[in-house]
């Protein structure tokens, strides 16, 4: 048990660090006295709409420093925040509202009029529209009562008491991507959240000099890093606009006059940067840490980043929205070869994974295989208003049947090597067969990785009544490259089986993203499936 939440990380630190810059974005910033006072007044505001212990409250706003005041804000009046993409279909924004029951949203007057306008039925019944430009709308159906607030102007709040709550009272709900075809409402608790921060504060030593680029927007879970782990030392926050990762030399350009010292995203976005940043023409000397997860990072980028990143520590993290970030991995050194899979590694101080094979049995010999499951405080309590699949993914711990202790069950397959490392295998549900074979997808996007033209790679099976899958490869190609198909058929033959070599290949300059910075695979495979090109005759 906590003798604090969250929000109180910004309590403590606003006291031992109120001149501290806190956040940054573009051209603005507040120091720590500021957002604690901000903050204080978006949840006195929250209050006088009715919001109280336990409510879902939306966050539907860009990149900005409104953004982190709302999310301290929403935590200091007792209720949840439910992050909301801006950009997302209206749909989707209106299946989130209504699944969480949202009680309350926090905007702006232009995505407010917009959602008043759609005809998905959102259904709030409060809104706060935030910034100094904001006016009271006209809010038809969308909402009974609503309230303006300018956050710079907000008056004195030093006498305001937050509520007091259990570390076992929910923090926020993240949405991730379901089976079904609607998102999934992942409900994290304060001390779900609390458990990782603290930890991952005292082993990458986080000062209150550092500076973090932000990257992660707010409904992606690596933004739990950037904001709490900073928050609870007092560093500065630095806000990374948005879509700045699509452009790599404004990024490392960013990087570079804002002096980040942390950086933590998906690999692709580093992979992109190492590509086609021009990182020569850059000192990049600030950075200290540098953190990667959620897609493969091809060998030969991670060198050159190291090579133009003479002062940082690279580490390759492992974890899910459901259970947040569990295993790492330091990079030590880089061996020649690129073709090596870099390990997820071993768990966190104090955090407890393992991984059952087919036969139930926990998996410790080196090379055999088994499905990862997590342990541990950090483990949520399930999927928002979903029991079936709560029950199905948050199960008693198998090796423990007799007591009352719930783990997470993963989907993804790993190995343990010589070094008592893991070893990410692929997932269960990218596990497909073609000609009668198991293929694990994520072991030939590694090969077709590391050929020295490709920047990334994702193998995309399309289902054919004749051999169960056919393999297809998009391929985003380095800058000046010339590899063709033939080309990487040679290189793929020594390296993997026959059945597991792409029968064809598409090369793009890019590959499509979703918000949250990873390869957009859903919109690749119906690409895919409609096209023409890659249909085979009968």
């Amino acid at each position: 048990m906590r003798d604090y939440l969250l929000h109180q990380l910004l309590q403590r630190s606003a006291a031992q660090y109120p001149d501290n810059v806190a956040v940054i974005f573009k051209e603005r910033s507040v120091t720590y006295s500021d957002l604690e006072r901000q903050s204080n007044g978006v949840a006195m505001a929250l209050q006088q709409l009715g919001i109280s212990k336990g409510d879902r409250v939306g966050i539907m706003l860009s990149k900005s420093i409104e953004q982190i005041i709302a999310l301290f804000g929403i935590l200091k009046s007792g209720a949840v925040y439910v992050p909301i993409d801006p950009a997302a279909p209206a749909g989707r924004v209106a299946y989130m509202i209504r699944h969480c029951g949202v009680e309350c949203l926090i905007t702006t007057p232009g995505n407010l009029k917009t959602l008043s306008g759609s005809k998905d039925g959102i259904g709030i019944s409060t809104a706060l529209l935030i910034g100094k430009d904001a006016v009271v709308v006209t809010l038809g159906n969308i909402a009974n009562k609503s309230l303006s607030l300018d956050v710079e102007a907000v008056g004195e709040s030093d006498g305001f008491q937050a509520m007091e709550m259990s570390d076992s009272s929910p923090a926020y709900i993240l949405h991730t991507s379901g089976s079904t075809g609607n998102p999934k409402g992942v409900a994290i608790s304060h001390l779900n959240a609390l458990t990782f921060v603290e930890m991952a504060a005292d082993y990458f030593n986080v000062t209150a000099s550092d500076r973090f680029g932000s990257h992660a927007p707010l409904h992606f879970d690596l933004s739990v890093f950037d904001i709490f782990v900073a928050i609870k030392q007092g560093a500065a926050i630095v806000l990374l606009p948005e879509m700045l990762s699509t452009f790599p030399v404004k990024l490392a350009e960013y990087i570079d006059k804002e002096q980040i010292t942390v950086w933590n995203s998906v690999s692709s976005v580093l992979t992109l940067l190492a590509d086609k940043g021009v990182l020569e023409s850059r000192g990049l000397d600030s950075l200290r840490l540098v953190h990667f997860s959620g897609d493969i990072m091809p060998v030969k980028y991670l060198r050159l980043l190291a090579k133009r990143m003479k002062n940082a520590a690279f580490y390759n993290i492992y974890g899910q929205t459901e259970a947040n970030s569990s295993l790492c991995y330091p990079i030590t050194e880089i061996p020649d070869d690129d073709s090596w899979r870099i390990p997820i590694g071993k768990p966190f101080p104090n955090f407890e994974v393992f991984a059952l094979n087919e036969e139930r049995q926990v998996v410790s010999r080196p090379g055999d295989e088994g499905e990862l499951y997590v342990s541990g405080s950090t483990v949520a309590y399930g999927y928002w208003n979903d029991r079936d699949m709560s029950n199905e993914k948050f199960v008693p711990d198998p090796r423990y049947p007799f007591l009352d202790k719930i783990v997470y069950k993963t989907g993804d397959l790993v190995r343990i090597d010589e070094d008592g490392n893991y070893l990410f295998s692929g997932r269960k549900d990218h596990m497909v067969k073609s000609r009668g074979y198991r293929i694990e997808l994520a072991e030939i996007e590694t090969v077709l990785s590391g050929h020295p033209e490709v920047v990334a790679a994702v193998a995309i099976p399309i289902p054919d009544d004749l051999v169960g899958n056919r393999i297809f490869a998009v391929i985003a190609a380095a800058s000046g490259g010339a590899v063709g198909t033939e080309e990487l058929v040679r290189y793929c033959t020594p390296r993997l089986p026959k059945y597991m070599i792409p029968e064809k290949m598409m090369f793009r300059d890019s590959l499509p993203m979703t918000s949250s910075g990873k390869v957009d695979r859903k919109k690749l495979g119906e690409e895919l499936v409609n096209s023409e090109e890659w249909a085979f005759p009968p």
